[in-house]
């Protein structure tokens, strides 16, 4: 895991495709990408990728509304 380093652009628009486009947890996508849960929970809220309303297991995917420009 590399803590304390910043990800390229290229590594944070994976991650939001990977969150838009599988069901791969936050656990799993932060493993494949080798940074923090927490780092891809961040993203997820910058991006307002998958909305879980207050759950931990199920989530719904935002209509895509090219939020990945704003990086």
């Amino acid at each position: 895991m590399r803590q304390g380093q910043v990800l390229h652009e290229a590594e944070i628009l994976k991650i939001v495709r990977l969150l838009r486009s599988t069901e791969l947890t936050l656990t799993e996508i932060a493993t494949r990408m080798l940074c923090s849960r927490s780092f891809v929970a961040g993203i997820n809220r910058r991006y307002r990728v998958r909305i879980y309303a207050g759950h931990r297991n199920t989530w719904e995917v935002r209509q895509i509304e090219d939020r990945v420009s704003e990086v």
